[in-house]
């Protein structure tokens, strides 16, 4: 992981707050959390020590914000990288926690939390559980091989629904989207279906924020492979419309993030990551 002159790497990112980070983070299971406001700083990198601060609580409607100001709670510990199938994997230690915190690594802009089984965690429609480089580097980086990925090729489910947020200007100037100045994030629901009898992709329905009064739909398809990673896995909306398509690359099968036109991950921000989560329960 590279390091600025100071030594320090700093990711942030906005989560779910859900009952197994929760425990992990030592907070009583009870405690009513929206989101929880991540900043994690690597120091001192030849010693592996990090802080980390949060912020956690209710959501303040229409801000970015807390209730209240929300809580907070200060970490510190070591951590060490070990190998998962070629993956960097940092895993968190400290006192504070209940259990350590492993991070996998998709790029040096980029870490996403596990569980303790080592699988994506699975965010919501508001969050999802992607860290980004509070000041990422302009370098393209390869997709990384992820071995759950593959799991998307055997779902058998006609219909699966991914949703999340995103931020909303860059987003919008690569793909030609009218947006205004004041758009700081980008609301997706994506619906995808497939063939009852081949089980091969068909159809996709997409509600996104600046199209809310006509659904998008087109054709989607499964890709296997980019240039520069044989065994990357990328969905892609209306692959017969270059100049519309829509590409995702495939975590596994609940969780995709965004690609740039060269099929670069897009890097999110403090707020919002370019990852979309799918649906667990179908009633939301």
């Amino acid at each position: 992981m590279a390091s600025d002159r100071n030594d320090k790497i700093i990711f942030v990112g906005c989560t779910p707050g859900d009952d197994l980070i929760k425990s992990q983070l030592g907070i009583k299971n009870e405690t009513v959390i929206d989101f929880i406001k991540w900043d994690l700083t690597f120091s001192n990198l030849n010693s592996n020590t990090f802080m980390l601060n949060i912020v956690y609580g209710e959501s303040q409607p229409n801000t970015l914000g807390f209730k209240n100001g929300g809580q907070k709670k200060s970490y510190q510990g070591e951590y060490q990288i070990s190998k998962n199938n070629g993956n960097e994997i940092y895993q968190l230690k400290s006192n504070e926690f209940q259990t350590e915190i492993a991070l996998i690594k998709l790029n040096a802009n980029i870490l996403h939390i596990l569980t303790p089984k080592k699988q994506l965690m699975i965010g919501n429609g508001g969050w999802s559980y992607t860290l980004n480089n509070k000041s990422p580097d302009n370098i393209d980086y390869p997709l990384p091989t992820l071995t759950n990925s593959t799991s998307v090729l055997n779902d058998t489910s006609l219909e699966v629904i991914y949703d999340g947020r995103t931020p909303c200007q860059n987003f919008a100037s690569e793909n030609n989207l009218t947006v205004n100045e004041s758009c700081f994030k980008l609301k997706w629901k994506l619906t995808l279906s497939k063939d009852p009898k081949t089980l091969q992709p068909t159809t996709y329905t997409l509600k996104r924020t600046n199209s809310r009064e006509t659904d998008i739909t087109g054709k989607w398809t499964i890709i296997k492979g980019t240039a520069s990673n044989p065994n990357a896995i990328i969905l892609q909306l209306d692959p017969d419309k270059p100049n519309q398509t829509v590409s995702l690359f495939v975590g596994d099968e609940n969780v995709l993030f965004f690609l740039h036109k060269d099929k670069t991950l897009f890097v999110g921000n403090d707020n919002f990551s370019f990852t979309l989560n799918k649906r667990q329960n179908y009633a939301q």
